[in-house]
């Protein structure tokens, strides 16, 4: 299988598949939070479209023969129909064992209930018209499709463990910010970019008002790209993420460096969060937001973090501890997302 180079310009295999006109495959997990609510409307969709195979995945096990049998099928576009957990499995298993010579283009459909994935590199709005408008595409060209590279975060909860992919790291703060949402927003039938925002927002709020269920700081020892482990921290956050673009456009990352994993830090007792926050999130750092005064951002090749806690990856939570060794973080690879615009 051949893992492309971030830095390389597109293949023509890569430009030839951006014109149209290959087959497309689509990965559905009908699970996820759009599909769930709706289910079918992606088969009666695809059924007026031969040159579209879509296959049904009802856990990470049917995966790989998804993935098998849309080889076999010749597909050059592969269209992932799910929530940032599935699109992490389904990456996942095509940089560890692709039944691919290549690697597909890769599409992201919005059917899961928060898709920040989707909000960088995918096909955003309603299900349906993505899905509409990826078949229009596949069958005439129809059209712009740009080429958008990233790449896919690969942790190993413990040394030896089994890898988990995604695109999103986050400990600290976040996790109870996840628990919120997920507790008291995706649990309304608030979902896409809304949920995440307004869970956000009575975080900070939290934090603001130093409410116990809100500020939980996590106590980690770090290590930047294979250097030595630093004394432990108190941390309130910590972010990392190959994404550009978080949801609500937010984009917290400002530091130096040239690898792939955006990765930011903000110390339990950084002064001025409040304040500090509109210039945090819009990675444009004043002379408030300093390393000395708890705030720290770099572009890492790789994270190793010993922690006693739970971590998410993608949303999903997973537990670390020092006596089980340290959290590694790293590039499994690079992946090229067509983003198909009209």
């Amino acid at each position: 299988m051949d893992i492309i180079d971030p830095t390389s310009p597109p293949r023509n295999g890569e430009a030839a598949a951006c014109a149209g006109g290959l087959p497309v495959g689509i990965i559905s997990n009908p699970h996820s939070g759009r599909n769930r609510r709706r289910p079918g409307r992606v088969e009666r969709i695809v059924a007026d479209h031969p040159g579209v195979h879509h296959c049904l995945t009802r856990s990470a096990d049917d995966i790989p023969a998804a993935l098998a049998r849309l080889a076999e099928q010749g597909v050059g576009v592969l269209a992932i129909n799910g929530g940032d957990g599935t699109v992490g499995q389904v990456l996942g298993r095509l940089l560890e064992a692709s039944p691919f010579e290549r690697l597909p283009l890769i599409v992201l459909l919005p059917g899961g209930t928060t898709n920040m994935n989707v909000g960088d590199v995918g096909l955003r709005g309603s299900l349906e018209r993505a899905v509409q408008h990826l078949c229009a595409w596949a069958g005439s060209g129809r059209g712009r499709c740009r080429l958008l590279r990233r790449a896919v975060l690969r942790v190993e909860p413990a040394p030896g463990s089994a890898a988990v992919y995604g695109m999103f790291f986050g400990a600290g703060a976040i996790i109870q910010g996840i628990e919120y949402c997920q507790r008291e927003v995706h649990s309304r039938g608030i979902g896409n970019e809304i949920g995440p925002g307004l869970a956000m927002a009575r975080t900070l709020w939290g934090i603001a008002r130093r409410d116990p269920r809100f500020v939980q700081p996590v106590t980690a020892s770090m290590a930047f790209d294979g250097g030595p482990e630093r004394p432990p921290e108190d941390l309130l956050l910590l972010l990392s993420s190959t994404l550009e673009r978080l949801f609500l456009g937010m984009r917290p990352w400002w530091g130096e460096g040239d690898g792939p994993l955006h990765t930011t830090l903000v110390r339990y007792d950084a002064p001025r969060l409040i304040r500090n926050l509109p210039a945090l999130l819009r990675g444009r750092p004043d002379h408030h937001l300093s390393e000395a005064a708890g705030y720290r951002s770099r572009n890492l090749d790789s994270l190793q973090l010993s922690l006693d806690g739970p971590f998410t990856l993608d949303g999903e939570l997973f537990q670390a501890s020092r006596a089980a060794g340290p959290v590694d973080i790293r590039s499994g690879g690079v992946v090229t997302f067509a983003r198909i615009e009209r």
